[in-house]
């Protein structure tokens, strides 16, 4: 399940020493994204819309689900990360097309507020289906934790524990029903 460590070690010494998280230079400029050298920019003028960060989740999953389908990754390794990048994109998506007051975790609220804010903004439905979809991922993993930390934790109790009982997620209608919703978003953005 895990990867074997190497039996033979060679640190560069930079690994431990140079910082992480840089001041820009022009040791990082490029022409275009296919040059090097290869990092990223965050923060300033890097720092993305809530919309546009959950859309760098929701490639992210995409990329691990396709790695899956080339069967160049085993499908129960990544479970958890594809589920959590899924499950935290619509949440910042909907942030972005709500609005700055959006802050809460809760997937439900949120796809009720979006429910009623596209309502008033556009004076129609949302699509049928996508709030239902959303709520079915808030039964799941209603505040941000099932799929990150393998634990559900109620507010009003203050405990955690495992998801009820056992549940199948087919990689091929996950990935369609998310992509239904992308589009969705994207339309209303």
């Amino acid at each position: 399940m895990f990867a074997r460590p190497p039996t033979t070690l060679t640190i560069r010494r930079s690994a431990t020493e140079r910082p992480l998280f840089e001041e820009p230079s022009s040791e990082c400029e490029r022409l275009e994204p296919w040059s090097g050298p290869k990092g990223f920019m965050i923060g300033g003028m890097a720092l993305p819309t809530k919309l546009e960060l959950g859309q760098q989740y929701y490639e992210a999953a995409n990329l691990l689900v396709e790695a899956i389908k080339k069967d160049e990754l085993e499908d129960y390794r990544p479970a958890n990360p594809i589920l959590y990048l899924y499950r935290h994109w619509p949440e910042l998506a909907l942030r972005g097309l709500i609005g700055t007051g959006a802050h809460e975790h809760d997937l439900g609220q949120l796809a009720a507020t979006f429910e009623s804010s596209i309502q008033q903004s556009k004076g129609r439905p949302v699509p049928r289906g996508i709030i239902g979809r959303l709520k079915e991922v808030a039964a799941i993993d209603p505040n941000s934790t099932a799929f990150r930390y393998a634990e559900v934790r109620d507010k009003k109790t203050k405990r955690t524990g495992p998801v009820d009982g056992e549940i199948y997620v087919s990689l091929r209608h996950l990935q369609e029903a998310i992509e239904a919703l992308n589009v969705v978003f994207v339309s209303l953005a």
